[in-house]
């Protein structure tokens, strides 16, 4: 009968000593592959049910060295983590790790210490790949299909984190969620653009006078020199124009806000309203702070529904802490919840 268990070896071109840290990985290719050493074969049938039961057990996956997680620390020793795989994803080319690398696990890859990865992975006596459970970083190549190198090369240098903070999004907002918001805001962007040309022209101003102090200059200046009464009018039609065109646009990044962290698990969908009211009276960063400090039901499991008759009559432990960081009190949050509830 087959091991349980498989660590592969996978190697990189060249030691990454003046390369980028890399933050996703190849870990397992896709189809069937083996060891130089004669080894498998191995293959991945349905990437979404490895994805799926490599988080089962933990929702962060460790990046060890030399298979110390397996061999070391089973032994009452030493085995830190040198990163963290925080998501896994299915590509043509195999499944991909998203990887947070430890302050350590960072220098020792910019110093070119390791120059393969080895993950290891449980599969069946038939060799059918079930499950990711850990990846080392080694010096003993195996299987030379992956390479940190490539995954570095291949990936583009975007800052998800950086963009995830940009667009109002949670830290744990994946791929789709990214491009959903982005859409969103090019969208709103776009509008508030041909509005604004809209204004320029209403005004009488050529139509690449789009910006609003562009706008108010060309206006003043009017002012001056034409109909005071006929000017006045104009001025007062494009400021409530504005206005009501910068109160949709903060709308419309407000409901991304929020749905952004309703998608995320955030236990708030009763409070979507209050929250992109608040959004849209001047506390944009106030909400985004209390969003991205609550618990995420995606991470932590789906809270067991109420038993009995369904009658909702009192709030969770992790719901009153929403309504202490809101700054909602819990009556006025039982009452969304047994309206949601109807």
């Amino acid at each position: 009968m087959a091991r349980p268990f498989i660590s592969l070896l996978f190697a990189l071109d060249k030691p990454p000593a003046d390369r980028a840290v890399p933050q996703r990985l190849r870990v397992i290719p896709a189809g069937e592959f083996r060891s130089i050493d004669g080894r498998g074969p191995w293959r991945v049938e349905d990437a979404a049910e490895v994805i799926a039961a490599s988080l089962a057990r933990m929702t962060r996956l460790p990046i060890d060295e030399n298979h110390s997680t397996q061999i070391a620390a089973q032994a009452g020793g030493a085995g830190p983590a040198r990163g963290w795989i925080t998501r896994l994803s299915a590509e043509a080319d195999g499944i991909w790790a998203d990887v947070e690398w430890t302050e350590a696990g960072r220098a020792l890859l910019a110093d070119g210490a390791y120059a393969f990865i080895s993950p290891v992975m449980a599969h069946t006596a038939d060799g059918r790949v079930l499950a990711l459970r850990s990846v080392a970083l080694t010096n003993q190549p195996a299987v030379p299909e992956l390479s940190l190198l490539t995954a570095n090369d291949e990936e583009d240098t975007v800052d998800l984190k950086a963009l995830r903070a940009a667009l109002g999004l949670a830290d744990t907002a994946d791929e789709a969620a990214i491009l959903a918001a982005a859409t969103d805001a090019r969208t709103g962007a776009t509008a508030h653009q041909a509005a604004l040309t809209r204004i320029a022209t209403a005004a009488g101003l050529a139509a690449h006078a789009t910006g609003v102090d562009e706008l108010v200059t060309a206006l003043t200046a009017r002012a001056a020199a034409g109909d005071p009464a006929e000017l006045a009018r104009r001025v007062v039609v494009l400021e409530t124009q504005l206005t009501a065109n910068t109160a949709a646009q903060a709308k419309r990044d407000a409901e991304a806000l929020v749905d952004g962290a309703i998608r995320d698990g955030k236990p708030v969908s009763a409070l979507r309203d209050h929250l992109i009211s608040r959004c849209c009276a001047g506390q944009m960063d106030a909400v985004r702070s209390e969003l991205a400090a609550l618990p995420s039901i995606n991470a932590g499991g789906i809270t067991k529904p109420p038993e009995g008759d369904g009658q909702v009559t009192s709030l969770t432990a992790q719901e009153k802490e929403v309504a202490r960081l809101t700054g909602v009190s819990e009556d006025l949050l039982l009452k969304a919840k047994q309206k949601e509830a109807r």
